[in-house]
């Protein structure tokens, strides 16, 4: 069980090494077989991506979850060796207000282009540092930590646009019949969960495996 708590450049190290191996089994003709039903899901409504010419990827999670948490320091590692056929992108879980008020966090984020900066950050102070985000007042001192001035930051948590993202992050959710967080949906038709695949590492083997089963399937149609 990982510990939420500890330092994240020790655990970044850490999911580099396991990422490395991974990488060693696979290139050494190490062969798995991931079964759908099993390690994975097919969805039974595909989801139009946005490049069909690339494989997409999408984390499905939110900032109030501690697996979430735990899972974004390996995410980043691997994220950061996707070859340029496959395109990462995230999608915020809204099951209740909390996890709401959170999606429209994340969207606030990248519509004031600071989303890579405060992502981390931000898991952290939820999760490390147990401050109560509970509130766009509070979420607003916490962006002005990181640059932003508070009423750019109300304006655009209110602005048409997050709102509008944040709708349609919910029906994605509907449409990835997930019960949980975080998942990984790959190209719009595989839901991977760590409860099937067997772990947050294993998650990224499956979505590994899914991507070059996508990949030949985009080749072949080309």
């Amino acid at each position: 069980m990982i510990n939420i708590k500890a330092p994240v450049k020790p655990l970044i190290f850490l999911w580099a090494a396991c990422l490395s191996m991974l990488a060693h089994a696979e290139s050494s003709g190490e062969t798995i077989k991931y079964e759908e039903g099993t390690h994975y899901v097919e969805l039974p409504v595909p989801i139009k991506t946005r490049n069909p010419g690339k494989v997409e990827v999408t984390e499905f999670f939110s900032y109030g979850c501690n697996h979430c948490y735990a899972f974004d320091p390996l995410l980043k590692v691997w994220e950061s060796q996707l070859a340029d056929d496959v395109e990462f992108n995230r999608s915020p879980a809204i099951w209740n207000k909390a996890y709401q008020l959170l999606a429209q966090t994340y969207y606030t984020a990248q519509a004031l282009k600071v989303g890579e900066k405060i992502h981390a950050p931000l898991f952290a102070a939820i999760h490390r540092e147990r401050r109560r985000l509970n509130d766009p007042k509070l979420i607003a001192e916490f962006f002005g930590e990181y640059g932003v001035d508070p009423e750019d930051f109300a304006r655009t948590f209110s602005s048409f646009g997050v709102r509008a993202s944040t709708q349609q992050a919910e029906a994605r959710g509907r449409a990835y019949r997930s019960s949980g967080v975080p998942a990984l949906i790959v190209n719009g038709k595989y839901r991977i969960e760590g409860s099937m695949a067997g772990g947050n590492t294993e998650m990224i083997r499956v979505a590994n495996f899914l991507i070059e089963k996508e990949r030949k399937l985009i080749s072949s149609e080309s």
